[in-house]
C-alpha cells in the first residue's frame, strides 16, 4: 500500500486515491495543511495499484531531446485579455473545446473560498476557471470524471499544475486521442491552511463573506498585479502583490509544499501537450515594448498540442519566440524553488501568531534604495518638492 515516508516525494496529486479499487484511500491534511494519502488497512486488498500509479515513486524520465516550440500570444478580445492572468489563451482553448461538445477541467474557488478542481460544459462557466489561483487545489474525483467523459468519446481539456497532469496521465495509463492536457509554469503551491487563515482574517476585518477573489487583478497592471477581494457587503480590498500579506508569504517560498522544492515535473519536456505561462520580459523575448495588459507564453510538446493551438489562431495573435530567451525570463519552468531557511519555524508558529506578524517576521518587505530614499525624503518634507 502507499506509505509516504518522505513528504517531498508526494505532490498530493490524488492518483493513488483515484486508482484504488476499494476506495480505501483518503487524502488527509497534515499539520501544515497539505493533503497526503492515508490507507484504511482493514479494507485494503494489498493489490499495489496505489504504489504503481504514483508518478513520483515511479517516475518515467523523458527520452525526448527535442525542445518544444515556443510562442507568445494574446487574445484578440480585449475583455478576455483584461480578465485573464496573462494573455487569454486558456479562454480560447476552453471555447474551442466546449463548442465541440467537450468538457473543460480546471481549478475554481468554491463557496467556502477553497480552491478545488472541477469541470464545466458551458461557455458561460469558463470564467470560474480563469485566472491564477495561488493555492494547492484539491483534485477530488476529477481524474475519474475525466476518464468517464473520455470513454464516452467526448473531448476533454484538462488544465492543472505539472504534478496534477503527471498524476492524471499515470492514472489513465494510456493515451486518449480526445484528451488534451495543459499544465502551467508553476512557482510552487502554498498551503491551503495558510490560505484559509488569510481568508478568515480578511472576512473578519471586513465583516462579510468574500464573494469574488482575484489573485492577479490587472487594475494596477499586468506586471504590478494586485490581490483583490470583493465582499458581500460591497466592500473591496485591493493591494499590490508586494504589499499583500498572503502574496508576500507565497512569493517568499516560506509556505510551499515540500515536494515543490524538489519538483519531479519541471523541465522543457513534459507530460502535457501544452504549457501555459506569462511571457515575461517582452522587451527581450519579443524585441518590443509590451502594453502591460498581459502576454501568454505557450510551449507546445506534442502534435496534439500543436493541433489544439492551431484551432485558436482565429482568436489569438501569436508570434514564435526563442525558447531559451523565454525560459531565462521564466526560470520556474525548469528550476525548483529553494526552501525558505525558516520554513519549519513558520509552520510551527502560524497557529500562534497573527497573519500580519507572520508576514513581518518571515516575509518582510524588501525596499529598494530608491524607495528607502523616498521614505526618508517624505519624513523630512521635501519629497513633494522633488516630485514637482
Amino acid at each position: 500500500m502507499i506509505d509516504i515516508q518522505e513528504k517531498e516525494k508526494c505532490s498530493g496529486c490524488h492518483a493513488c486515491l483515484s486508482v484504488c479499487p476499494k476506495n480505501c484511500i483518503t487524502m488527509m491534511a497534515d499539520a501544515e495543511g497539505f493533503l497526503y494519502p492515508h490507507v484504511n488497512e482493514e479494507a485494503c486488498l494489498r493489490c499495489g495499484k496505489c504504489t504503481v500509479v504514483c508518478p513520483i515513486l515511479n517516475a518515467k524520465l523523458s527520452t525526448e531531446a527535442k525542445k518544444p516550440k515556443a510562442y507568445a500570444a494574446i487574445n484578440r478580445q480585449e475583455q478576455v485579455r483584461r480578465t485573464s492572468s496573462s494573455g487569454g489563451v486558456f479562454f480560447a482553448l476552453a471555447i474551442v473545446t466546449i463548442q465541440k461538445g467537450g468538457v473543460v477541467f480546471g481549478a475554481c474557488i468554491d463557496d467556502n473560498r477553497q480552491v478545488v478542481h472541477t469541470f464545466i460544459e458551458n461557455e458561460a462557466d469558463i470564467g470560474k476557471l480563469m485566472g491564477s489561483k495561488y493555492v494547492q487545489s484539491t483534485v477530488g474525483q476529477t481524474y475519474l470524471q475525466a476518464k468517464q467523459f473520455l470513454s464516452m468519446g467526448r473531448e476533454v481539456l484538462f488544465v492543472g499544475t505539472p504534478c496534477q497532469i503527471g498524476g492524471l496521465r499515470a492514472f489513465l495509463g494510456k493515451e486518449y486521442p480526445n484528451l488534451c492536457c495543459v499544465d502551467i509554469v508553476c512557482h510552487g503551491v502554498p498551503s491551503p491552511k495558510v490560505w484559509d487563515k488569510y481568508v478568515r482574517y480578511q472576512e473578519k476585518k471586513y465583516g462579510a463573506v468574500a464573494q469574488r477573489i482575484s489573485f492577479r487583478d490587472k487594475c494596477t497592471g499586468w506586471r504590478a498585479y494586485s490581490m483583490k477581494m470583493e465582499f458581500s457587503n460591497g466592500e473591496i480590498y485591493q493591494k499590490l502583490h508586494e504589499d499583500d500579506a498572503y502574496m508576500r508569504l507565497f512569493l517568499s517560498d516560506v509556505c510551499l509544499r515540500p515536494s515543490c522544492h524538489d519538483c519531479h515535473f519541471k523541465g522543457l519536456n513534459r507530460n502535457s501537450d501544452i504549457t501555459l505561462a506569462d511571457c515575461w520580459g517582452a522587451e527581450r523575448v519579443l524585441n518590443q515594448e509590451d502594453d502591460d495588459k498581459g502576454i501568454s507564453l505557450i510551449l507546445i510538446h506534442s502534435d496534439k498540442g500543436m493541433r489544439a493551438f492551431a484551432e485558436i489562431e482565429k482568436d489569438c495573435d501569436k508570434q514564435e519566440v526563442d525558447i531559451d530567451k523565454a525560459i531565462r525570463e521564466n526560470p520556474s519552468a525548469i528550476k525548483s524553488t529553494v526552501p525558505h531557511k525558516k520554513r519549519i519555524s513558520f509552520f510551527a508558529e502560524i497557529e500562534k501568531i497573527s497573519l500580519s506578524k507572520a508576514t513581518k517576521k518571515y516575509a518582510p518587505y524588501q525596499r529598494s534604495m530608491k524607495e528607502n530614499l523616498a521614505k526618508l525624503l517624505k519624513k523630512i518634507g521635501v519629497w513633494k518638492l522633488i516630485k514637482k
